[in-house]
């Protein structure tokens, strides 16, 4: 992950020969420019002073890859997202993600591009690395560890094009993901076939256990003999 480093510039106002202001610290330009011109009509000597600026170091955006990113407000929090909040960058994330401007090329590399057919996985087995996998509810995880909740997944055609869900083409879209995680290889997640058997191959030989006969607890069939369970299995407990 790039970072960059983001200083954060103070100002210190005093109103000297007055002691009832108290000298104030902010950060907030806006705010120290209004007070300069209310110090103005009111003929009141306000000094600013320029502090050392902060400086940090914090991940850089996903798209521009020269900004800080944004800071964000939610009901579990504050959390950080992907991208920065420059009108620029927003401006040409949405450009992009409508198919009027390429994506820049670290984002994505139509040469590099290839589709990944993804493993049926249960969430409580935890991650599988080197391997694209959906769970129980659907969700992706990439090669890169990119998840729904993070970068997210795009609708696609095969050559990489990003497809709206109210365009007029969308009819032709074929369960077809993108993925738009930070430093992925290129992967198009193809999800056509994630709950189907191959031709010629019986439900059987895909399942060799149904799904509804295995055991809550652990891999086993639940009506296997105890051995067969994990040794924490309820089937144990007696």
């Amino acid at each position: 992950m790039k970072y960059v480093a983001a200083a954060t510039r103070g100002y210190r106002l005093e109103l000297r020969g007055h002691d009832w202001f108290e000298p104030q610290t902010t950060t907030d330009r806006a705010w120290v420019l209004n007070s300069i011109r209310v110090a103005r009509l009111a003929g009141l000597p306000l000094v600013v002073a320029l502090l050392t600026p902060e400086v940090e170091y914090l991940p850089a955006c996903s798209w521009c890859r020269a900004r800080p990113r944004a800071v964000e407000q939610d009901c579990d929090g504050v959390y950080v997202t992907a991208t920065c909040d420059a009108p620029q960058c927003v401006e040409a994330r949405r450009l992009a993600y409508e198919g009027v401007i390429a994506y820049p090329s670290h984002q994505r590399s139509d040469n590099a591009l290839r589709i990944v057919q993804p493993v049926r996985v249960r969430r409580a087995d935890g991650p599988r690395p080197g391997v694209v996998t959906v769970d129980e509810y659907d969700d992706i995880t990439c090669l890169c560890g990119n998840v729904p909740s993070n970068a997210g997944f795009h609708p696609c055609f095969p050559g990489g094009a990003l497809i709206e869900l109210d365009d007029p083409k969308f009819a032709e879209w074929d369960s077809l993901y993108w993925c738009a995680g930070v430093g992925c290889p290129g992967v198009i997640v193809d999800c056509r076939y994630i709950d189907d058997t191959r031709p010629g191959e019986s439900v059987t030989d895909a399942f060799p256990v149904e799904i509804h006969d295995e055991c809550g607890d652990c891999p086993a069939h639940k009506d296997a003999p105890r051995e067969d369970h994990s040794y924490a299995c309820s089937a144990n407990w007696t």
